[in-house]
């Protein structure tokens, strides 16, 4: 009984705080669209070097997601989260005192231990956090949602602010991202385990029966037909959207918009992203199993459109105006995406299998970011960044295109469609055996 009550208790706790902290953990908030004026302004590093650092951030990544599982499994779901968000904190001070690009190759490894612990343990804390039932899968995207659209309208307010602050001095939004990540800190203190097993020692993690049970889990990744697709599909679009955070804001300082405008539009997109994320349910079930690709779309094609307007958009203000209409296009899909892959990967998991899908996701989409943030790099290097959207924009709409036909057979199908494989994790399969 006492046992039952301590369960309660975790769930209550947890999922009353995992909203609030998602609005502040999710991401940084007083940094991006700021994060590329403040390396190329104050601190003098290259447009191409601050694209390049995203793809050491995605080698580093890819490199820890297996050692971050074993973390998450060492210290717990709610130890790690604390542990990820601290390096945060150290990530923001070195951005603060960088340099050059070694400086930031150096900042990109802190941040990619920082996000390989919580992306694992984050959905896989909410996820623990849930009772099962038939309707846990909608409950975890509504909580999920309902942080991440509370995260971007901070974000709009935080740009909003960030641009104002920057043109005071460069490094007080840095300081206001720092404090923000120290009341995360905070708030993951207040986080409740919700798996207690006995405590391990790296031995017992590292030993054949670990080891086998990661490998048995990968290898059950690699058979699903579901979730490779949903792993391809996710490395795809958030490539895509890595290379635009920068390439958006690059376009708008090539066009010579102030930082206090390129704020305002950085906030007026985080809306835009909030209102998707909270309109998730409604996409969902208007697209069904083509959701995905249509954010991905939204964002390919805003990017080829602004590419197009960005080369006479010095001559005719109007284009300036499209630009930042496409601009809110790719939030739109952004806010889409985010919200809705999650959901998407933890279907027909348990506590056994969800760190390891998590992890899987997170691995391939870093080999892919760090394939594509190199090209995206050299090609900034090489041409105006109008020309790079265009060629970005053609290239992803193509391959979303040829993705759906991939996805069609392999997603959103009704459970008795998937085979005994696919589904040996659901829960709610466990729950009628037992009843």
């Amino acid at each position: 009984m006492e046992v039952k009550e301590e369960t309660q208790r975790m769930r209550k706790v947890n999922m009353k705080i995992f909203p609030i902290y998602k609005k502040l953990a999710w991401d940084y908030l007083f940094f991006y669209t700021i994060d590329f004026l403040f390396l190329t302004q104050i601190k003098g590093i290259s447009a191409s070097n601050v694209v390049l650092k995203s793809s050491f951030y995605a080698i580093f990544s890819s490199i820890m997601q297996i050692p971050a599982n074993i973390i998450v499994e060492f210290l717990g779901r709610k130890n790690s989260l604390i542990l990820g968000n601290i390096l945060n904190c150290f990530y923001m001070v070195i951005i603060m005192f960088s340099k050059n690009l070694g400086d930031l190759i150096f900042s990109e490894f802190i941040r990619a231990v920082a996000f390989s612990i919580k992306i694992i343990a984050e959905p896989s804390l909410l996820n623990e956090s849930i009772p099962p039932s038939r309707y846990k899968s909608k409950i975890f995207a509504t909580i999920n949602a309902k942080g991440i659209s509370g995260f971007y309208l901070l974000n709009a307010v935080s740009k909003i602010i960030a641009g104002i602050l920057f043109t005071i001095n460069g490094y007080l939004p840095i300081v206001c991202s720092l404090i923000v990540l120290i009341i995360v800190v905070i708030l993951s203190i207040g986080f409740i385990e919700p798996i207690q097993r006995k405590k391990k020692i790296i031995n017992d993690l590292l030993n054949k029966k670990q080891i086998k049970d990661i490998q048995d889990g990968f290898l059950y990744i690699l058979r699903s037909e579901r979730l490779k697709a949903l792993i391809l599909c996710s490395s795809l679009i958030v490539s895509l959207i890595i290379i635009l955070n920068n390439y958006t804001v690059s376009l708008l300082e090539d066009l010579e918009i102030s930082s206090i405008i390129i704020g305002m539009i950085g906030a007026i997109g985080s809306y835009a992203s909030s209102y998707a994320s909270k309109k998730q349910e409604k996409f969902h079930n208007r697209f069904r199993n083509k959701s995905l690709i249509i954010s991905g779309l939204l964002i390919s094609i805003s990017s080829l459109i602004a590419g197009i307007c960005g080369l006479k958009a010095k001559e005719y203000i109007i284009l300036i105006g499209i630009i930042i209409l496409m601009n809110l296009i790719f939030y739109f899909g952004q806010g889409i995406y985010y919200t809705l892959i999650d959901k998407y990967l933890r279907n027909f998991s348990n506590e056994r299998i969800d760190t390891k899908i998590f992890a899987a996701k997170n691995l391939f989409s870093n080999i892919v970011r760090a394939i594509s943030g190199v090209i995206s790099a050299f090609l900034l290097s090489k041409m105006m960044t109008a020309y790079c959207m265009i060629i970005v924009g053609a290239v992803f709409t193509i391959i979303y295109i040829l993705l759906n036909k991939y996805m069609k057979t392999r997603v959103g199908l009704k459970p008795e469609e998937y085979s005994k494989e696919e589904i040996k994790y659901d829960e709610q399969k466990q729950l009628k055996e037992v009843s």
